[in-house]
C-alpha cells in the first residue's frame, strides 16, 4: 500500500499523534492490564471483520507504506534466527542461553499479555536482541475488527517499550494470518511485517534431533528467516536444546547471524 498524497481533507495525524492517542484511549499500561476492556468486551463490541477484508471502513488511507518480508535477497551469507510466542520457562530462558554461549543475536516476536507477566524472565537479557510484536494474545489477527485488532497491537507496542526500553518496528502475525486491518494498524505504528522462509520443524515428538537440525542447516540461503519457538510443547523444548547444533551447522557452512532489522539493511 503507498501513499496516496495529501487529501482535501483534514490533515491526518502524525504517527506519533495517532499513537499517542491510543496510548490517552487505552488508560496506560498497567501489568495487570487495568484500564482495558476485556477481550469479551471487545467482541461484544466490535463486528468481527470477515478473513477476506482487504481494507477497513475509513477515507483515510495509511500514511506509509508496509512491507511483508518472508527472506531478504542479499549476496551476504546472513540469516536471520526468529522465535514466537513467548516470554515463558518454557523455554525462553534456554533460548537465551543458547544464544549468549554462542554470541548470536535473534529476533524475538513476544506475545504482549506473556511480557506482561514474565518480564523477570528477560530482564537484561535482549541488549544484542531485537524485539517485534507478536499480538496481546495471540489474537488470528485476519478475523478481528480494526478496533480490537488496534487494541491488541497497540498494548503489546507499549509493554514491549515499557520492558525494552525499546519501540518495536516489526509486527509477525501469529500463525501468518493476515488482512486488511493488519495492514492498517500496521501502518499506523510504522511497523512492517515478518513471515518466514524456513521453519523449524518442531511441532511435534518423534522428529529426529540430527533430522530437526539438518533441514535448518541444509536448506538455509543467504537471506533466510528462520522460525522457531521459545515455548510450547515438549517438542519445542527439544528443538531449543538443538540450537546450539543449528548454530555450529550454520556458522560451518559460513553464515552470520543478525537480527531481521540488519538482515533488511544488508539487502541488495
Amino acid at each position: 500500500m503507498k501513499d496516496t498524497g495529501e487529501d482535501r481533507r483534514p490533515a491526518r495525524p502524525g504517527r506519533r499523534n495517532i499513537i499517542r492517542g491510543l496510548g490517552l484511549a487505552a488508560g496506560g499500561l498497567l501489568a495487570g492490564g487495568a484500564g482495558f476492556a476485556t477481550e469479551q468486551a471487545w467482541r461484544r463490541e466490535d463486528p468481527p471483520t470477515p478473513a477476506s477484508a482487504a481494507s477497513v471502513d475509513s477515507w483515510q488511507p495509511p500514511d506509509r507504506q508496509v512491507d511483508v518480508i518472508w527472506a531478504v535477497n542479499t549476496r551476504r551469507r546472513l540469516v536471520a534466527l526468529t522465535f514466537d510466542d513467548g516470554p515463558m520457562e518454557r523455554w525462553t530462558p534456554q533460548a537465551l542461553d543458547a544464544l549468549d554461549e554462542a554470541k548470536a543475536p535473534a529476533t524475538f516476536f513476544m506475545v504482549g499479555s506473556r511480557l506482561a507477566r514474565n518480564a523477570r524472565l528477560v530482564e537484561g537479557r535482549l541488549d544484542r536482541h531485537e524485539v517485534g510484536n507478536h499480538t496481546w494474545k495471540h489474537d488470528d489477527l485476519s478475523k478481528l475488527s480494526l478496533a480490537h485488532a488496534r487494541r491488541s497491537i497497540h498494548r503489546t507496542h507499549r509493554t514491549i517499550e515499557e520492558v525494552t526500553g525499546r519501540a518495536p518496528t516489526l509486527l509477525r502475525p501469529p500463525w501468518g494470518r493476515l488482512g486488511g486491518t493488519t495492514l492498517h494498524v500496521a501502518a499506523e505504528h510504522g511497523y512492517d511485517l515478518v513471515l518466514w522462509s524456513l521453519l523449524v520443524q518442531d511441532r511435534r515428538l518423534g522428529h529426529e534431533p540430527a533430522e530437526m537440525v539438518a533441514a535448518v542447516v541444509d536448506n538455509a540461503r543467504p537471506g533466510t528467516i528462520v522460525l522457531g519457538h521459545d515455548v510450547g510443547a515438549a517438542s519445542r523444548e527439544t528443538a531449543v536444546a538443538q540450537l546450539p547444533a543449528m548454530i555450529r551447522g550454520l556458522r560451518g557452512r559460513g553464515f552470520e547471524f543478525v537480527t531481521v532489522s540488519q538482515l533488511r539493511r544488508a539487502a541488495i
